[in-house]
């Protein structure tokens, strides 16, 4: 079996009105638009939620970026099955810029 290799990007939108972000995910390996999550930085934490599925059933997720900085930022993926009664989260990543880069 060939070995399969994603790459994706996310298109960021900001809607001034509204004051809030839309993150859209593409897929190599689908060649899809992902339906976006929504949402906005308050307090250093930005929180956005969408309608998705997984596995073939409906799903709510939410995408959580905390700790941004200039050296570092966490980014957290939850899904919930129970319209957001529960959620699981799936993946955590934490990022750090190279020492003697700079941001921008």
């Amino acid at each position: 079996m060939p070995h399969l290799s994603a790459k994706g990007a996310t298109l960021r939108l900001f809607d001034r009105e509204r004051e809030q972000w839309s993150l859209y995910w593409a897929s190599s390996i689908s060649g899809t638009l992902f339906p976006p999550v929504v949402g906005r930085f308050e307090g250093g934490i930005g929180t956005f939620h969408g309608d998705d599925t997984y596995d073939g059933k409906d799903i709510r997720a939410r995408f959580v970026w905390s700790g941004v900085s200039a050296t570092s930022a966490r980014w957290e993926q939850v899904f919930s099955v129970d319209a957001g009664d529960t959620w699981v989260t799936n993946w955590i990543m934490e990022f750090t810029r190279p020492s003697g880069t700079t941001a921008g």
